[in-house]
């Protein structure tokens, strides 16, 4: 492995940071030792105040390059900076509190060279916690059908497991800013129009579930409900949905749907909160037996 600088790297790997002092450097040296040597880390900060900078300048690799914005643009422009500052064939994303394994790059850069019909390749992943402990494994379907399937009624692709052609990328405009927090599905659905997706069988990304990580916006949030409200009915015109695909997708977009009037409601838009209502009213039975559910998962985990 080189910390040398490439005029041209294969790979850049994006990734955005606001004070994640705690995590950066952990996250940060998962891409030094990756086992692929050739890549970019571009770093956008989104004008953090804590310590996240200098953590990373400390670490000293010439392929770290650095983006400080002087005020939070917020995180989908953010991506949208490092995307067009990146140089490489591929761009992966790995969030600031996320893991790689030092195989990732390396994997993925050969699904993505031996099949040039695939624009994007993502993973299986494991959920850890702040102390980096396991708390799941999750599996996800692997061929391009089966993903777009499931993309119908739950977004499988995690973001920082993805790897991506830039080109690609860019042609369909980058993250769309209209989304704050949903804007990596929003690309899937664009990319989904140009080319094949993959998901390789095996366990090379870490995903921090904290309180606070960009890997565990609360779905309460109503910018979050909105963007998926919208996302989920523009998933239902993905090609080769079967009829339950499309069920199951018009089952997600009704409980967004409820959820996003509910924190409406909260946030005081009566009129929208009145009118997600009238269009969802059907859903409220499947929400009734969603919060059911969940209230007796928390029941038995306590117990």
């Amino acid at each position: 492995m080189t910390n040398e600088v490439s005029a041209t790297p294969k790979v850049s790997v994006l990734m955005t940071c606001y004070n994640a002092a705690s995590t950066i450097e952990e996250s940060v040296c998962s891409v030094i030792a990756q086992t692929f040597s050739n890549w970019e880390l571009v770093l956008v900060d989104n004008c953090s105040t804590d310590d996240s900078i200098a953590i990373v300048r400390q670490i000293g690799d010439a392929r770290i390059r650095i983006t400080q914005l002087e005020s939070n643009h917020g995180r989908t422009p953010a991506l949208n900076i490092g995307l067009n500052n990146a140089r490489g064939e591929f761009l992966a994303i790995l969030d600031a509190d996320d893991l790689s394994t030092p195989d990732r790059l390396q994997l993925q850069v050969d699904c993505l060279d031996n099949n040039p019909n695939l624009i994007l390749v993502a993973s299986w992943y494991r959920n850890i916690n702040s102390d980096g402990k396991l708390i799941n494994e999750v599996k996800t379907p692997t061929q391009h059908l089966d993903i777009i399937r499931r993309l119908a009624f739950d977004n499988v692709i995690v973001n920082s497991s993805s790897m991506f052609r830039l080109a690609s990328a860019k042609a369909v405009g980058g993250y769309e800013v209209e989304f704050s927090y949903a804007q990596d599905f929003a690309l899937w659905l664009a990319l989904s129009q140009t080319g094949k997706f993959a998901i390789t069988p095996k366990f090379i990304t870490d995903i921090r579930r904290t309180s606070d990580s960009l890997s565990s916006i609360s779905t309460r949030s109503l910018s979050l409900a909105s963007d998926c409200y919208a996302l989920y009915r523009r998933a239902q015109g993905l090609e080769g949905l079967r009829v339950i695909d499309r069920l199951k997708g018009v089952r997600t977009i009704g409980l967004y749907g409820l959820l996003y009037a509910w924190r409406s409601l909260r946030a005081g838009n009566v009129v929208r909160a009145i009118g997600l209502i009238i269009t969802n009213f059907w859903a409220i039975p499947l929400a009734i037996i969603e919060l059911l559910r969940k209230s007796l998962k928390s029941f038995n985990t306590v117990k």
